[in-house]
This record gives C-alpha cells, structure tokens and sequence, in this order.
C-alpha cells in the first residue's frame, strides 16, 4: 500500500508542475495549452512509475550527490 499511495501522490505533483509551468510559459489560448501540456500529462504516469516502482528517486538522489561532491 505504500507504493501505490506514493505513487499517487508523485502524480500529482508531476501533474500539478506541468500545469502550473504550462500557464506561466504559455500563451492564455486553451487550444495551445492542451497541445502542448496534454501530452505531459500523458507521460506523467510513466514517469511516477518509474520514480516510485524502479527506484528512480534513488537513482535521482544519486545523481545529485556525485555532483555535489566536488568533482
């Protein structure tokens, strides 16, 4: 159950920064924005799973720290 409910809340999120980067960079005509942050949206699932499922917050923060180490 712990996967499942941090998976929902990592789509969320995902969703919730798509949208609110797609009102900021793009123009106010709804037909633009649903080109243009509708297949974000779409791919958001993907990318939750991936995050949650395959250990991709681990591979992230990972990523992070060998470059915050100096090198």
């Amino acid at each position: 159950m712990g996967h499942l409910r941090a998976f929902v809340v990592t789509l969320l999120a995902l969703d919730a920064v798509v949208v609110v980067v797609g009102t900021y960079l793009l123009p106010p005509d709804p037909v633009t924005q649903l080109f243009l942050v509708g297949p974000p949206l779409l791919f958001a699932p993907v990318v939750a799973w991936w995050l949650v499922y395959r250990d991709g917050f681990e591979r992230v923060q990972a990523l992070v720290e060998s470059d915050g180490d100096g090198r």
